[in-house]
């Protein structure tokens, strides 16, 4: 009969001692996430620094190109989160992009910079002051020189910043084309004397 209760005792020991932990199941970390393209955007500045920060201090990871075709992630403030064609993800400043891809160009230029249909022509002489006049000359769609503003003139002489004007106004254009459109510029002329 002793016997017979060492045995019962046994087994209710075995049953009421809980079974010894499990180590945890080893869980793969979870993949990163992808994030979601909400649009397309075209970078419209010659070129463009895509940066690691939303911020103008941040590191530049990239430059882009004018007509480049970047994936839309995220918009804050006054910058987009963008994913390159190289897979490259970060941020650039939204001024310089715009939504959606080019319009069809049925009949109308490409994109372009501006030319000159007659360009300048600089008046010499040999003696007088040396030096640099710079004009900034605003020109219309039409290629015409509406107005011109003398910025430097490091000659001294006065009447070399109205030739320098004079010069830059006789000037005919063909202006730089956007999405088929004609825009206005600002022409900056350097001439040295």
């Amino acid at each position: 009969m002793r016997r017979a209760g060492i045995i019962g005792l046994l087994v209710l020991a075995a049953c009421a001692t809980p079974p010894a932990p499990q180590p945890a199941p080893e869980t793969a970390p979870a993949p990163p996430t992808e994030e979601k393209v909400v649009g397309t955007v075209r970078v419209n500045a010659s070129t463009l620094n895509v940066r690691q920060e939303p911020k103008s201090n941040a590191t530049v990871l990239k430059q882009v190109k004018r007509g480049d075709q970047l994936s839309l992630l995220a918009t804050d403030g006054g910058w987009s989160r963008v994913k390159l064609a190289s897979g490259e993800v970060g941020w650039v400043f939204s001024q310089y992009l715009s939504s959606g891809k080019p319009r069809p160009r049925k009949g109308c230029p490409p994109d372009s910079e501006f030319g000159f249909v007659k360009a300048p022509l600089a008046a010499f002489s040999e003696g007088g002051p040396h030096g640099l006049v710079v004009v900034d000359a605003t020109v219309n769609t039409s290629g015409d020189v509406l107005s011109t503003r003398v910025i430097t003139n490091t000659t001294g002489e006065d009447a070399l910043g109205k030739m320098a004007e004079r010069e830059i106004r006789a000037a005919k254009f063909i202006p730089p084309y956007r999405d088929c459109v004609p825009k206005t510029f600002i022409f900056t002329y350097k001439r040295t004397y």
